[in-house]
């Protein structure tokens, strides 16, 4: 089972990113596009709505 992450360390929905996120709460994995520029901002989680992501990596 991963680590609770720090608050510091959260992203939030709506913050632009660019790599691979982990949900805060549920653990999905999510990964920014590799077309165009590559920037992902950051959704609500769509199976649990949390709004909190970790970076992963």
């Amino acid at each position: 089972m991963p680590q609770p992450a720090d608050d510091a360390d959260l992203l939030h929905v709506g913050d632009e990113v660019t790599g691979t996120f982990r949900c805060a709460e549920c653990d999905l994995l999510v990964h920014s596009p590799t077309e165009n520029d590559g920037v992902l901002v950051l959704p609500a989680c769509p199976l649990c709505h949390s709004e909190s992501w970790r970076r992963v990596g």
